[in-house]
């Protein structure tokens, strides 16, 4: 098997771990094909036939073949602590259209109390958290797949990258000789930026 899965949700920091894993084990990045391409065609995939990591945001996947698909190659599970602030990256990336940044002139500039959330967003969000949670219960845990939290591999990437090798050794190879480019962190502060920043706060602390 060349792949290996990475099951997250949007804005849970999927696109910097993976394409620090492809760099560090040697392998293709898949970007967000499954965005746009059925996992039917996945060996047409230009990376298909070489060592990569697969993206599976969970909305990417029909409810009809997310067994299939979940059951078909090792994942690794990604999610986020902090909920909230996943969720509004989330919706400011929908209002600014910008997802990564690779230099300090593409930071997003956004005026100060310029955004704001709404509670469709918010529920949305939640479904998709949840539906997160249920899959790794049926698809992850029991099969001892490994359940990363994104501010602790921020905090010590070189214990994660040396647990993960030991989990699955077998699908990583050596580092690649031109290395993927690594996206910077948008430099946002939210409270500023969102006129409903406290009402989204609520929402989270009322879930919990």
């Amino acid at each position: 098997m060349n792949r290996i899965g990475m099951v997250s949700t949007s804005r849970a920091g999927c696109t910097f771990i993976r394409k620090y894993l492809c760099n560090v084990y040697g392998m293709q990045d898949s970007n967000s094909w499954l965005k746009k391409n059925g996992y039917r065609n996945i060996e047409d995939a230009p990376f298909a036939n070489q060592k990569h990591i697969l993206k599976i945001l969970v909305h990417y996947i029909p409810e009809h073949d997310l067994a299939w698909v979940l059951n078909d190659m090792p994942k690794i599970w990604l999610y986020r602590r902090d909920t909230c602030q996943q969720f509004l990256s989330h919706v400011a990336r929908l209002r600014t259209g910008i997802n990564h940044v690779y230099s300090s002139e593409e930071q997003p500039k956004i005026p100060d109390k310029s955004l704001i959330a709404t509670r469709d967003e918010y529920e949305r969000f939640v479904k998709r958290q949840d539906l997160f949670w249920r899959l790794y219960k049926s698809y992850g845990f029991l099969k001892n797949e490994p359940l990363i939290m994104y501010e602790d591999f921020c905090a010590t990437p070189e214990e994660h990258i040396d647990s993960l090798y030991d989990w699955h050794w077998q699908s990583f190879g050596i580092p690649l000789k031109e290395r993927i480019s690594m996206p910077l962190k948008i430099d946002v502060n939210y409270e500023d930026k969102f006129i409903n920043y406290m009402e989204v706060v609520n929402w989270f602390d009322i879930n919990e």
